[in-house]
């Protein structure tokens, strides 16, 4: 049986379709799978196992690979408008270099930038990023893993089909990992704290609407 996709309603579709400048932290209410914008379940999910735990699927606006949300990650989407259009690739610098100065603050050690847009401790991924582009807008939508197992993404993911070069053909449970997996006691309060603290220090526009998801 064949898994359905149903329409994007999490708590940042709304920034995907809007038109203000924001930052949106937010905390799964359940486990639910999110594909990329061009994958299909066939060939990106382990069906018969998403369907067995009856676990539901939708579909992001923007690229990148199937992502596993779990209540132990957290979730950062930040859409800001452009007078004159950026390219991705700075954007996803702009905002990755705060989430590790914000993690290197929290005591995170060995952080890093590999592939297009990931953060990294050691070689293992922490921190998977998409973004979505019209005209005159970027919205960066990543998924930070505070302290979920890899079994998890073992169990639902198939090999993705484009990897970065640093992933070298490993399994997920040999590329991913968490901060908790790393020994660090790093809660989605504290990234609240944190982000309130310097997104507007750090972030060259001052006028970012600030909201925290707690589902």
């Amino acid at each position: 049986m064949s898994v359905q996709v149903i329409p994007y309603a999490l708590p940042d579709a709304s920034l995907f379709a809007g038109t203000d400048d924001e930052i949106l932290l937010w905390k799964p209410a359940n486990t639910v799978i999110v594909l990329g914008q061009s994958n299909t379940p066939a060939l990106s999910l382990i069906e018969e196992n998403v369907n067995a735990d009856r676990v539901p699927v939708t579909k992001r606006p923007t690229g990148g690979e199937a992502v596993v949300l779990t209540p132990r990650m957290a979730v950062i989407t930040v859409a800001r408008n452009f007078p004159g259009m950026t390219s991705s690739k700075g954007f996803f610098t702009e905002v990755n270099s705060l989430i590790i100065k914000i993690l290197s603050d929290l005591g995170v050690k060995e952080l890093g930038s590999k592939g297009i847009s990931d953060i990294t401790v050691g070689d293992r991924k922490i921190l998977g990023s998409s973004m979505h582009r019209r005209e005159g807008r970027l919205v960066y939508h990543a998924v930070l893993n505070l302290g979920e197992g890899t079994d998890v993404f073992e169990r639902y993911l198939r090999h993705p089909r484009r990897e970065p070069d640093y992933r070298q053909g490993r399994l997920h449970s040999e590329f991913v990992t968490s901060l908790k997996e790393e020994g660090y006691n790093v809660g989605y309060d504290d990234l609240v704290k944190r982000l309130d603290a310097y997104a507007v220090a750090h972030l060259p526009l001052l006028n970012y609407s600030m909201v925290y998801d707690h589902q």
